[in-house]
């Protein structure tokens, strides 16, 4: 019973890695698929058709009479 139990525990984290890898992989080479905040978020690759787009800040000022 704990053998079977080892063995779907090893299958699992080696398919996790294998789906880890993959998605790395896919994300630095087509950047094209993932969306711009994936990069942001997980800073995996920096790629040149993902332009750092500023973060608008709104300031509001309040005038006291």
């Amino acid at each position: 019973m704990s053998k079977w139990f080892v063995n779907c525990v090893t299958d699992l984290l080696i398919a996790f890695i294998l789906a880890t890898l993959l998605l790395f992989y896919t994300a630095v080479t087509h950047p094209e698929f993932f969306p711009q905040r994936f990069f942001h978020y997980w800073a995996v690759a920096k790629p040149e058709s993902v332009s750092t787009v500023p973060a608008q800040i709104s300031v509001v000022t309040q005038v006291q009479p």
